[in-house]
């Protein structure tokens, strides 16, 4: 009953594309181009010609009865699809893509076989259609794709399958382990894929160090849709899959910044020639009464000093400051991993140290007893503490003895406290010529924060902190003039080095020693922060005319630098580096030492919290007013917090200085919340 006919007329079997897909039909009749067609779903359409697809036939006899016609629609679908079943696009396209860019399916067919009817053309055709990776239909040709077009839909297509097998196992997993968290019992938690498992580890990491990129972003959303978009999600299910511990520091992630040693494994062949190249290196100590004074747990002591008085009364300093640059090789591998790290982190849990702990622990830490190269400084000072004269040089030298913060503090309350005495009496004239020059001292004692493990679980105690105030204070009036006289001596001597500046004017009367938590709060609103630059200027709130961080040369890698270049000088080597490559290196160096200074603030903050969470339920806290506005600030004095809540929360007259006894609850340290719910008058 069927045969082939050339032309398109009533009887053509015709195919065109409904949603993409192709479908079967029947002419019954054509005007002008639009075409009557019955298709294989006994409908009857009305079609466009142009939208047929190029191969017609067989034809059939449209007066035929129409359950007939039916029949053969069925029949030649069916062959077709037959047809398509046992054809291989991947061996048709390997026939094709050397020899051919494009062909209508007809001369396509007649490859494969020697005399194709409708029907195989037909199936050729649907083949080629739905195999996109191969060919791309251009009606009425098929071109046939190159290679590397096909190689890249290829890998197109096996990515989007990952991704699509990823989602799905990812978005079981979490809807899981968020269901746990929630204190629900799942039926059971999916386990991923191997693979896949550490795709979505992955994923989680870059997500709590907010390193993800866009397309990580776009994955993320697809796995948590389903899920409440809160902060701090990542962390929740990576804890709850046990990736991470429940305290677990994500600021290190954000700041990639590595905890610990182990870091340094890396570099161990850098740091064993180091080693060897000290101890070439060494020579004989200058031996005196140097003394270091830190607190107990201090390892890495890069600063001793002795002092004591002439016969014109003038004060004699002599600093011995750690040299680690004696070895150092900048630009290395090792190099750029300190600068990375920026500086050391102490935090309740630990220390975190910014060199490797074989030279900054070891090597160059001014042990009692240890031979050590050390930047030497004479300060010349008269019998008001005013510098007379400055003289830095290289040198070898051993420490005498490391004491200690509450050591010392006993010492000089004995009947022979030796030098201490002396170093305590020019830190106080020290002080008072700062406080002269506008120095703003605020008296902020933080709280002593320890941690104890119990029941598998970290518990925060939180006590005054013990004082050492004669103690502290010669460290820090010795430091601050060390880093100041330094400054000045070198821009005297055209050395450029990094400097700490706070060229701001203040008000009369800010100048002095402050322990008021209103009064510091005030001040400090006053005050702009200090900027790092390659130019010495006044740093006011220290009352110093300028400022270059030397004096930890272990714990914080602009002091190292400095080192670095007043080393040079001395020994009449060129520079490190001139003015301009300095100027090149602030914004690095202000941004990982902004990143690492966030991990020591909030992290401390958040165990700060940890300890209000536990105690809210059982306590109220004592809160200073220290700001009146729509909000009302409040500081905790013993805990050193500084809190806002609404002001109708406090009265209507609420005043700064006032005090209340404060109810704290909605505490979540880890995204850094913390609500003050009552307010008591005291």
């Amino acid at each position: 009953m069927t045969q082939q006919c050339p032309s398109l007329r009533p009887g053509h079997i015709v195919e065109y594309l409904q949603d993409n897909l192709p479908c079967i039909g029947i002419v019954l009749s054509e005007e002008s181009g639009r075409l009557k067609v019955l298709t294989a779903t006994k409908r009857q359409i009305k079609l466009s010609r142009s939208r047929t697809l190029p191969w017609t036939g067989p034809w059939i006899d449209p007066e035929s009865a129409r359950e007939e016609i039916l029949r053969e629609l069925e029949r030649s679908n069916t062959l077709r699809q037959r047809i398509q079943d046992r054809l291989d696009p991947e061996e048709i396209w390997e026939l094709l893509q050397d020899d051919v860019e494009e062909e209508n399916p007809e001369w396509l067919a007649s490859l494969i076989w020697t005399e194709p009817d409708p029907d195989h053309v037909a199936a050729l055709g649907r083949l080629l259609l739905q195999h996109k990776t191969y060919f791309k239909f251009t009606p009425p040709v098929f071109q046939v794709l190159s290679r590397e077009t096909v190689e890249m839909k290829l890998h197109q297509r096996e990515k989007e399958r990952w991704r699509n097998q990823l989602i799905q196992q990812g978005q079981s997993l979490f809807q899981a382990l968020w269901k746990e968290g929630s204190g629900a019992n799942p039926d059971y938690r999916p386990e991923p894929d191997a693979e896949i498992a550490e795709e979505i580890k992955s994923l989680l990491f870059h997500r709590i160090a907010a390193t993800d990129t866009e397309e990580d972003t776009g994955l993320w959303k697809s796995l948590t849709h389903s899920l409440p978009q809160q902060q701090d999600l990542a962390l929740t299910l990576a804890k709850q899959w046990g990736l991470i511990p429940r305290h677990y520091n994500y600021l290190l992630d954000q700041a990639g910044y590595a905890w610990g040693d182990q870091w340094s494994e890396n570099h161990l062949e850098e740091i064993r020639a180091q080693e060897e190249q000290f101890s070439r290196m060494q020579a004989e100590p200058e031996r005196g009464s140097l003394i270091s004074i830190d607190s107990s747990t201090t390892q890495d002591i890069d600063d001793a000093f002795s002092i004591d008085r002439d016969q014109q009364n003038r004060y004699r300093l002599k600093l011995a400051l750690s040299c680690p640059v004696l070895t150092w090789e900048f630009s290395s591998p090792l190099d750029q991993a300190v600068a990375h790290r920026s500086s050391s982190i102490y935090l309740p849990e630990g220390t975190s140290h910014m060199l490797p702990e074989r030279l900054g622990l070891g090597l160059y830490s001014l042990g009692a007893g240890q031979n050590r190269p050390v930047l030497w400084v004479d300060i010349l000072l008269d019998d008001e503490g005013g510098v007379l004269h400055t003289a830095p040089r290289l040198t070898w030298a051993e420490v005498e003895d490391n004491s200690t913060y509450p050591r010392t503090e006993k010492e000089l309350d004995s009947h022979n406290p030796g030098q201490l005495s002396t170093a305590h009496d020019l830190a106080l004239k020290l002080r008072r010529n700062r406080i002269r020059r506008g120095a703003v001292i605020f008296d902020q004692k933080e709280p002593l924060i320890t941690l104890r493990e119990e029941e598998s679980d970290t518990l925060v105690e939180l006590e005054a902190a013990p004082e050492y105030p004669r103690a502290q204070l010669i460290v820090s009036e010795i430091m601050i003039l060390a880093n100041s006289v330094l400054s000045e001596w070198a821009a005297a001597e055209g050395v450029p080095l990094f400097h700490r500046s706070q060229d701001i004017s203040l008000p009369p009367g800010y100048a002095g020693e402050w322990s008021d938590p209103v009064d510091m709060h005030h001040i400090i609103r006053e005050m702009a922060s200090s900027r790092l630059e390659t130019r010495p200027k006044p740093h006011t709130s220290l009352g110093v005319s300028g400022y270059a961080q030397i004096t930890s040369p272990l714990r914080r890698y602009v002091d190292f630098l400095n080192m670095a270049q007043i080393r040079r000088h001395l020994r009449g080597e060129p520079l490190l580096w001139d003015q301009e490559r300095m100027e090149a290196m602030l914004p690095y160096l202000s941004a990982r030492s902004q990143a690492v200074a966030r991990i020591q603030k909030f992290r401390t903050r958040y165990w700060k919290l940890l300890y209000c969470q536990r105690w809210c339920n059982f306590q109220t806290w004592e809160g200073v007013v220290l700001e009146v506005g729509e909000l009302v600030s409040v500081s905790l004095p013993r805990e050193q917090l500084l809190l806002r809540a609404p002001k109708k929360l406090f009265g209507e007259k609420v005043y700064p200085g006032q005090k209340y006894r404060l109810t704290l609850g909605k505490i979540d340290p880890l995204n850094n919340q913390i609500k003050i719910l009552d307010a008591r008058e005291e």
